[in-house]
């Protein structure tokens, strides 16, 4: 794709022979920024080349997750003619833009997400922790963990032909084994006359094998006696990245799809392998992160919140110098599935005061969840969407309702997110273009238009290419059974200006 930008004094006022005013003039900054931004190469924002998960940027994957390259090198030159001393990530995910935040010397950083996985792994990327004192913790694990495989080595090799053999059950299958899973198991160790804790969850036995249930729990025992809080939660990122690993998921893929029943009595992942090359590998990224961190002069206070962005309350108004963030594409429900990303993770963490009814309800509590089954009129102030909605229209009245929904939620978080913005400070929004029923939703320009309400002054529009980013390769736009085409492969940088 050819990097294409666009400067809206020149292609809207100019080229339509418009008498400019002081609202939609660019003041020196803006012209600075641009002028940067120009001298760039025009492939400079695909960092196809990058280590994206260098630092505590890889300590567990994500999905559709911002490479750090882009926030990194936006607080650089923003820094280079403006004073930066507070950033703010609204949608931070899994925390990369609060990193390079704390890696740039932000006196503060903060991020909101509704999803409990997103904020442990945010907060876990953000802590300060000393390599010793997580090595240390991390030989005591693997010494206990270890202990425990071999007190319970001849239940774990037997396990799956009890549960095959002596009970009869297919694996693969949904319903018996996989449904009453943790019955089969409370009974293999009742007859044994062993304890141990069965965990229990809709359908663990669809996605788990019975040898890595056990495993997992025997890991999951260990961590919880990890008397550190930050060391602990540490442990449980790993965890959570372990657990995706060896389930019978299919990789990949951000929705709950199984790897193929005739596929799964070949399937042996090795658990505690898993575990401990993943513990290793974020050691290292940690100590990478904490010696970058004891070089600063002054640490970053760092915020996360569990907060709604279309309701932010806990962030100052008027507080915030920098904004960077990439929203989801669209609603949950058919775009990225970040809830279901992380069902499983959630359902063997059990660390929040949240009901499985809860996680199973993430996705529906995010952008775009309201349905709109009888309806719906546009209030939204950009002619673009409303264009686009009325061609989905005619198509398929629920899915225009779908697009609707998720926009008139952007536009209270566009308007929420301004709140706590200074005057002229700027937004950077990276974005990508979505098709729902062939129509090109122009996201990119939908959120110019919806930001002028709001006193947000379009300066600039960055175009890339997506080489790193982990998403599935294809979708069906016109949902027609069959029809697929490659998912979006360029995003927008759309900066904005708060002028008033």
């Amino acid at each position: 794709m050819v990097m294409t930008f666009i400067r809206d004094l020149y292609t809207k006022d100019l080229l339509r022979g418009g008498r400019m005013t002081e609202s939609n003039k660019l003041n020196i900054v803006d012209e600075q920024i641009i002028s940067e931004f120009e001298k760039l190469p025009i492939d400079f924002w695909d960092f196809k080349n990058e280590d994206t998960r260098e630092l505590t940027h890889g300590i567990h994957t994500y999905p559709a997750v911002m490479v750090y390259p882009i926030s990194r090198n936006i607080i650089r030159i923003i820094k280079q003619y403006q004073e930066v001393k507070t950033l703010m990530d609204p949608f931070m995910g899994s925390g990369t833009v609060l990193v390079e935040g704390i890696l740039a010397g932000m006196e503060k950083v903060y991020g909101t997400d509704l999803n409990p996985l997103a904020r442990l792994i945010s907060s876990v990327k953000t802590k300060h922790l000393h390599y010793s004192e997580i090595k240390q913790a991390a030989e005591a694990l693997i010494n206990e963990l270890n202990s425990q495989y071999n007190n319970y080595n001849k239940l774990i090799s037997s396990v799956e032909s009890y549960i095959r053999e002596e009970k009869g059950l297919d694996i693969t299958a949904k319903d018996g084994w996989g449904s009453d899973a943790p019955t089969y198991l409370r009974e293999f160790f009742e007859q044994r006359n062993t304890e141990f804790n069965i965990p229990e969850f809709k359908n663990i036995g669809y996605w788990f094998l019975p040898r890595v249930i056990i495993e997992l729990q025997i890991i999951k025992n260990c961590i919880k006696q990890v008397e550190d809080e930050n060391v602990r939660n540490f442990f449980w990122v790993v965890f959570s990245e372990t657990v995706r690993l060896v389930s019978n998921r299919r990789n990949g893929e951000f929705k709950m799809f199984r790897i193929a029943a005739q596929k799964l009595p070949s399937y042996k992942p090795d658990t505690r392998s898993e575990f401990i090359n993943i513990l290793t590998r974020n050691i290292e990224k940690m100590k990478d992160f904490y010696d970058l961190c004891d070089k600063k002069e002054k640490d970053t206070e760092v915020f996360i919140y569990d907060e709604d962005t279309r309701y932010l309350t806990n962030v100052p108004d008027n507080s915030v110098d920098l904004m960077i963030t990439s929203p989801p594409y669209g609603d949950s429900r058919t775009t990225v599935a970040y809830g279901e990303f992380s069902r499983v993770s959630l359902q063997w963490l059990d660390l929040y005061d949240v009901s499985n009814k809860d996680i199973m309800d993430i996705d529906k509590n995010l952008m775009g969840g309201t349905k709109y089954k009888k309806g719906f009129e546009s209030s939204l102030h950009s002619p673009t969407l409303n264009a686009s909605l009325k061609k989905i229209r005619e198509i398929d009245e629920e899915r225009a309702g779908d697009v609707y929904s998720f926009y008139k939620d952007l536009d209270e978080c566009i308007k929420s997110i301004t709140k706590k913005m200074r005057i002229n400070s700027y937004q950077f929004w990276v974005v990508g273009n979505r098709t729902v029923k062939l129509e090109n939703l122009k996201t990119n320009v939908i959120i110019e238009e919806l930001g002028q309400q709001y006193g947000l002054k379009h300066v600039y529009t960055i175009g890339r290419n997506i080489p790193n980013k982990v998403m599935p390769s294809l979708n069906s736009p016109s949902n027609v059974v069959g029809e697929k085409v490659t998912t979006m492969t360029n995003e927008h940088i759309v900066v904005l200006r708060k002028v008033k």
